[in-house]
């Protein structure tokens, strides 16, 4: 394999992340200097393709600016999802001055468009195959074919686990990307084979047992087995509750059962929205969640009006505060979305069993080709109620270990875990920390008794316009704002008892970059200290 003579060693400083070309249109390679040596890699993150020179190095990790996944420095080794895989590293030295790199003839395919491919398959370096016949004649089970379960699988693997995994879900499709339905998929920019988390084989490869369209009914913890609609009991000696939320329907709400009336949650759901809005002049959306903000972005124009009808008068009151609430519905008042808020939705209204309007309590009726709901989830927990105590709100608690009872674990939407210190029971419906989750739940369901610890980190993106959240704020005394929110170039710090709990940041990436690793080792500023020329490097490394 050549060598290329990518730049003078001179002009790699300690610790900054830097990508070159190389010749003949090949792929970009990404260098570092780290405790004096000289490391290469692919230059794009294998979760989206994110330029990782944009990124930032710290505590030995290269860190993604988008969606901050992880990478061992010394190897590319994967420290945190969202990716999947490695990031690809290259044979690297310095001779006379220059540095040296080997990039393979035919390296992992990379891109910067997200929407054009899978998500596993941007430049990443999946886990060897396991091959051969099982040695260990356990049955690990896992309940759930989301970022959670999905995560589980593939960890187990990794970590040595021969014996037998058994992939439940009740989606009729393998794992798939769920951020992108509300994004790209809806907007029409991403395909279908853009949302596998996976390639059809890998799977069969490492001999994951996947079963699709299957819902679990029940559980009996004494038998230790998984009751099954229209399939024998699953026998399990460790199991891994991942089910996800099922989307609330509003069954009490007159007319909700209504062709048209479409949740938003699986591939199926997002397909059926796009069936409806097709020709879709008038959509009403109901609630101002993220999700139904982030299919707002998604559906209005092409001749559609949208309407947002929610109880608050700004979206994202309640996680993000009045003023970041403010900017985004003027961000969505700028492409002509409608709002009604302070609003209540008495009935929905239709015409031979197809839905035509939404009635409000003041009287109004707004005309609706389709409507969308976005008024949440609750944790798909209903056929555990006989074998295990559920929270109030569906959740599960589980200890720091993730484990529900013995040889159980529960990961994702459902977890109800102690998060921060002083631990406070938590349930967090993010994708990463379901990804997280999983991670952890497999290691423990191996023995090796890891407490998570991970701080919590979600992103939106709607009108290209992206914003990112550390931590976790159900509550909180004040935000402290760095920069213009009205100008989407902002930090924003949320303060509960004289603590910094969490943060978000728009055009902030690389201040967000540190502050998510000062919270997740608990070593944030006091609010006092914090001031708009802050160095967020200077305590995070």
């Amino acid at each position: 394999m050549p060598e290329i003579d990518l730049t003078a060693a001179a002009s790699l400083p300690e610790g900054v992340l830097q990508s070159f070309p190389t010749p003949h249109d090949g792929p970009e390679v990404l260098l570092v200097r780290h405790a004096g040596a000289v490391h290469a890699f692919a230059a794009h993150c294998p979760h989206y393709g994110a330029p990782l020179a944009k990124g930032r190095l710290v505590n030995g990790k290269i860190v993604c600016p988008w969606h901050h996944a992880c990478f061992r420095v010394a190897d590319g080794h994967l420290c945190e999802p969202p990716a999947l895989d490695d990031l690809p590293a290259f044979a690297v030295r310095e001779a006379a001055g220059r540095v040296l790199v080997q990039v393979p003839e035919q390296p992992a395919a990379s891109t910067d468009d997200p929407s054009a491919t899978p998500t596993a398959e941007v430049g990443g370096t999946p886990p060897a195959d396991a091959a051969g016949a099982p040695a260990d004649t356990r049955t690990f089970a896992i309940v759930g074919g989301g970022a959670a379960g999905q995560y589980a699988a593939q960890t187990l693997r990794q970590q040595g686990f021969a014996g037998r995994i058994v992939l439940v879900t009740a989606d009729e499709k393998a794992p798939y990307d769920r951020t992108k339905l509300s994004k790209p998929y809806l907007a029409g920019k991403a395909q279908p084979a853009a949302l596998p988390l996976r390639t059809p084989d890998f799977y069969e490869r490492h001999r994951i047992e996947l079963r699709l369209n299957t819902r679990a009914t029940g559980l009996d913890l004494q038998r230790q087995e998984i009751q099954l609609d229209s399939q024998p009991p699953l026998r399990y000696d460790q199991l891994l509750l991942a089910p996800g939320g099922a989307p609330n329907r509003l069954p009490k709400l007159p007319g909700h059962d209504l062709a048209g009336v479409l949740p938003l949650r699986t591939q199926a759901d997002a397909d059926a929205i796009l069936a409806a809005t097709k020709t879709a002049q008038q959509v009403v959306v109901i609630g101002s969640s993220f999700i139904g903000m982030e299919a707002t972005s998604s559906l209005v124009g092409e001749g559609r009006t949208v309407t947002v009808v929610a109880q608050d008068k700004v979206p994202f009151l309640r996680v993000l505060g009045p003023e970041i609430g403010a900017m985004f519905r003027a961000l969505h008042e700028e492409r002509g979305v409608r709002f009604e808020a302070d609003a209540e939705v008495t009935a929905l209204l239709g015409e031979a069993g197809r839905v035509t309007g939404v009635q409000l309590k003041t009287g109004r009726v707004l005309p609706a080709d389709a409507v969308v709901l976005g008024v949440g989830v609750r944790p798909a927990t209903g056929f555990l109620q006989d074998a295990l105590p559920l929270e109030r709100d569906g959740g599960l608690a589980v200890n720091e270990y993730l484990q529900a009872a013995e040889n159980v674990y529960a990961a994702g939407d459902i977890a109800r875990f102690p998060l921060g210190a002083p631990a406070v029971p938590t349930r967090i419906e993010h994708w990463r920390v379901a990804q997280q989750h999983g991670r952890t739940a497999a290691r423990n369901m191996l023995g090796q008794r890891e407490a998570f610890t991970a701080a919590p980190y979600f992103w939106t993106q709607q009108y290209g316009k992206s914003l990112r959240y550390a931590g976790h704020a159900e509550n909180w005394d004040q935000i402290i704002y760095h920069g213009e929110v009205a100008k989407q170039e902002f930090l924003a710090l949320y303060v509960l008892d004289n603590r910094i709990v969490a943060a978000a940041g728009m055009n902030r990436d690389a201040d967000m970059i540190y502050v998510a690793e000062r919270l997740e080792q608990g070593r944030m500023p006091a609010p006092a200290q914090v001031r708009e020329d802050m160095d967020w490097a200077a305590g995070a490394n």
